[in-house]
């Protein structure tokens, strides 16, 4: 796998994120039942990205988002930077063709602030090809004009032997 398919894959992991989090209730799910509003965030990114809709991503994320990959240099801090990383992610996948698998999960949620992990594995296809890689996500959201959104997220993904299929 090359470079920037490691970033296209790890940026897919937040759409990973939001099929995780809806799944099964955690215990910092019972402690903080508002959780459901972060799910909810990350499940619009996960539709925006699934059917390549920048302006969906965009909506999903807050005024100064950044966003981190895995590797030097994969690092988009405006707005700029932001829709050109997603305009070449979005090149990397078949529109509509993902499907997620987390086997760890976390958060938690104040009044402000939030956050949330996830580990497990993306398949999809690209040009009717399947693919597989293994992913991790860390994100955290804040309140922007009365809405969460997200304010940071960073993926990694295993691109050496044995780490993408």
């Amino acid at each position: 796998m090359n470079r920037r398919t490691s970033i296209i894959t790890g940026l897919t992991a937040l759409t990973a994120a939001a099929a995780a989090l809806t799944t099964t209730a955690t215990a910092e799910e019972k402690k903080n039942p508002d959780l459901e509003k972060i799910r909810a965030v990350l499940k619009a990114h996960d539709d925006a990205m699934t059917g390549h809709d920048m302006k969906g991503v965009l909506a999903t994320l807050a005024p100064k988002a950044v966003i981190m990959g895995t590797g030097p240099g994969e690092l988009w801090a405006t707005p700029e930077q932001i829709k050109d990383a997603y305009k070449h992610f979005f090149e990397e996948f078949d529109k509509g063709q993902q499907d997620f698998t987390y086997h760890v999960k976390h958060g938690d949620l104040s009044a402000n602030m939030g956050w949330l992990l996830v580990s497990g594995e993306v398949k999809g296809k690209k040009g009717g090809k399947a693919i597989a890689f293994p992913l991790n996500v860390s994100c955290t959201v804040s309140k922007a004009d009365g809405s969460w959104k997200i304010a940071s997220m960073h993926f990694s993904t295993l691109t050496g032997a044995g780490g993408s299929k």
